[in-house]
C-alpha cells in the first residue's frame, strides 16, 4: 500500500510539473465531408483556405517521416521548403522522402526505392493523389517478406508526411506501370499489405499507429523489458534525464536491471501528457512482475519520465525506480 501511495504521489508530482506547459498539440489535419444531395460522388474540396496565403519565397517547416533504425516504425524529422510558383509543398515533401533524410545519421532511413521518380501531385476530389515511377514498386531486398514491409511504411511515410502538412487529410497513390505519365491505381497487395490481396488501395489517412509518438515508444521499451531484449532498449533510453542525470552504460544499466524483480505485464493507463515545447512528456503505466515470494504483483500509476531526443526517449532513472524494492 505505502508503495501504491508513493507511486501515485510521485506521478501526481510529475503532472504538476508538465501541466503548465503541456498541450494537446491539436493539429487539422483537414476533413472530407460527404454531399447530402443526391451526387454521392462529389467532395468537399479537402484543402485549407489559409494553405495558399504562403507567398513565394517564404520559408516553410514540414515533418517527414522516415523509418527509425530497421524498426517498422516512422520518426518525424523538421525539414524546410523554399516555397516556389513551379511546385506545391506537397510536391517537395514527396521528393524529398525519396531523396531520403538529410540528416546522414544512420537512426533515420529512406524507405523509398531512390530510382522512383515523382510523376505528379494533383489535387482530387476530396484527397490529393500521387502518382510514382514503376520503380517504386521493385524490390529493394531480398527479403519477400521484408519488402513488403518497406513498401506499406513507404507509402504510410509519403501518407503521414503529406497530412502533417495540413492541406490534405487523404492521399491516394497511384503508379505509373508503363511510362505514360498516367498513374494507375495499384493493390493493396503491391503497397505492402499482403494480406489484403488484389484488393485495390483507397485513398488513406494519417496512421499514428506506425508513428513513435511517446505512448508507442513507451510500449517498446516495456515490452523490451518483459522480453530482457536490452539491445532494443538501448535504442530508446534517453541520454539524461530532466535533472541532467546522465544515463548509464549499457554494461552498468543492464547490471541494473538483471538485479530488479522480473516484469512479465504492463498497462499503459491514459494517453502521455507532454510539455507544450513538445520536449518532455510524462506517460503512466501499471506493471505486474514477480514478487519476492515468487507470486504475481502489482503497482500502478507508475509515471515514465521521456525526452525527445530526436525521437521520444525514456529516462532509465524513471525506469529504474518503478521496480519495486523488496
Amino acid at each position: 500500500m505505502k508503495n501504491r501511495f508513493l507511486a501515485a504521489a510521485a506521478c501526481l508530482m510529475a503532472a504538476v510539473l508538465l501541466l503548465s506547459g503541456c498541450s494537446a498539440k491539436e493539429r487539422y489535419y483537414g476533413g472530407v465531408s460527404e454531399r447530402t444531395d443526391s451526387d454521392m460522388s462529389a467532395y468537399t474540396a479537402d484543402i485549407l483556405p489559409q494553405s495558399q496565403d504562403n507567398a513565394y519565397g517564404d520559408r516553410v517547416t514540414a515533418t517527414l517521416y522516415y523509418r527509425y533504425l530497421s524498426e517498422n516504425m516512422l520518426a518525424g524529422i523538421e525539414q524546410e521548403f523554399d516555397v516556389t510558383a513551379e511546385k506545391t509543398l506537397e510536391e517537395m515533401v514527396v521528393q524529398a522522402l525519396i531523396d531520403g533524410p538529410q540528416d546522414s545519421s544512420y537512426q533515420f532511413n529512406a524507405l523509398i526505392n531512390p530510382e522512383t521518380r515523382l510523376v505528379s501531385v494533383k489535387e482530387q476530389s476530396g484527397y490529393l493523389s500521387v502518382t510514382l515511377s514503376k520503380e517504386f514498386l521493385e524490390r529493394t531486398d531480398e527479403n519477400i517478406i521484408a519488402d513488403a514491409q518497406r513498401r506499406r511504411l513507404a507509402v504510410q511515410s509519403i501518407v503521414n508526411s503529406v497530412a502533417s502538412v495540413g492541406n490534405f487529410s487523404r492521399v491516394l497513390l497511384l503508379v505509373d506501370e508503363n511510362n505514360t505519365g498516367n498513374g494507375q491505381r495499384i493493390s493493396y497487395a503491391e503497397a505492402g499489405w499482403e494480406e489484403m490481396e488484389e484488393t485495390i488501395i483507397e485513398p488513406l489517412e494519417l496512421d499514428a499507429s506506425v508513428l513513435l509518438t511517446p505512448e508507442n515508444v513507451v510500449d517498446i521499451v516495456m515490452n523490451a523489458l518483459v522480453e530482457k531484449d536490452y539491445g532494443k532498449l538501448e535504442y530508446y533510453l534517453a541520454s539524461s534525464d530532466y535533472d541532467g542525470t546522465v544515463r548509464p552504460g549499457y554494461a552498468e544499466f543492464t547490471e541494473v536491471l538483471d538485479s530488479k524483480a522480473t516484469i512479465v505485464g504492463f498497462e499503459r493507463t491514459d494517453p502521455a501528457m507532454v510539455a507544450g515545447d513538445g520536449s518532455r512528456a510524462v506517460a503512466v503505466i501499471s506493471i505486474k512482475y514477480i514478487d519476492a515470494g515468487g507470486k504475481t504483483a502489482e503497482l500502478t500509476a507508475l509515471p515514465i519520465r521521456l525526452m525527445h531526443e530526436g525521437v521520444w526517449k525514456v529516462s532509465f532513472q524513471s525506469l529504474q525506480t518503478m521496480f519495486p524494492e523488496y
